[in-house]
């Protein structure tokens, strides 16, 4: 059994949270600085909570192609975060490993169009450093969790086997047809990221032209929520984000 020693650090901000120190493994985050940033320590609190820190300036190019295997996270640290929109959505493409960005913009609409290009969180500066790095552990653990090779996603009372593609909720075996199984589990492996009625048709019925097409959506969301919610008018897993698409709540 591998043994941890259970520090308690006080940080630079004056939060407490603990670190274990051991064999387990340290896991690796690209940090994507923009140019300009002054006084950052962000770079500082993740090394301090025990992550091993890879920094590069965010710039719009291919050079992270091949760092992306040795990582479990990216993090993009800038001003306003609706300029790299577009990398974003660049980066989603090329990789799923956690995409987060930290930012001193903080509107609504913002965020909103920033979760649309496929990250995963958004953190507003100033922070809590103990709540960014609560964040962070968290993003990096559900993702290995998911990604293992069982194949199994377990979220509250459902659990999804990927490979068998059965679904049991609260114990019981429960029929799924293909598609309504397609879009559940599309949305189990982005467990809290919003994702598009576009994106969701796409990805389940493979047709990268379906405008329009996008009630059949609804209509499955629909009958998922008549399979795993006790109150389908009061859903506890799928949450409707009205005038972009659903949130699988994890």
């Amino acid at each position: 059994m591998t043994k941890y020693a259970i520090i308690n650090v006080k940080s630079i901000d004056g939060s407490i949270f603990y670190v274990k120190r051991g064999e387990e493994r340290v896991y690796n985050i690209l940090l994507l600085e923009e140019d300009g940033i002054k006084n950052s320590r962000v770079e500082d609190y993740m090394q301090l909570s025990g992550y091993r820190v890879i920094r590069r300036q965010l710039s719009y190019s291919d050079e992270y192609k091949p760092l992306f295997q040795d990582m479990d996270m990216v993090a993009i640290e800038c001003e306003v975060a609706s300029v790299h929109y577009e990398l974003c959505v660049y980066l989603r493409r090329i990789t799923w490993i956690p995409l987060i960005v930290i930012a001193n913009s903080a509107e609504e609409w913002e965020k909103i169009k920033m979760f649309q290009a496929g990250i995963d969180d958004y953190i507003e500066v100033p922070f809590q450093q103990a709540e960014m790095i609560a964040r962070i552990k968290a993003h990096i653990e559900r993702y290995h969790r998911l990604t293992r090779p069982f194949g199994i996603i377990e979220v509250g009372d459902i659990r999804i086997d990927a490979i068998d593609r059965q679904v049991s909720v609260r114990g019981e075996y429960v029929h799924f047809r293909a598609k309504e199984f397609a879009l559940l589990l599309y949305l189990a492996q982005r467990p809290n990221q919003i994702v598009s009625k576009e994106e969701l048709y796409k990805a389940v019925w493979h047709d990268d032209d379906g405008y329009g097409e996008y009630n059949t959506v609804a209509v499955h969301v629909k009958r998922v929520r008549q399979l795993i919610e006790k109150d389908v008018k009061n859903p506890k897993y799928i949450e409707t984000i009205w005038g972009i698409g659903y949130r699988l709540l994890g």
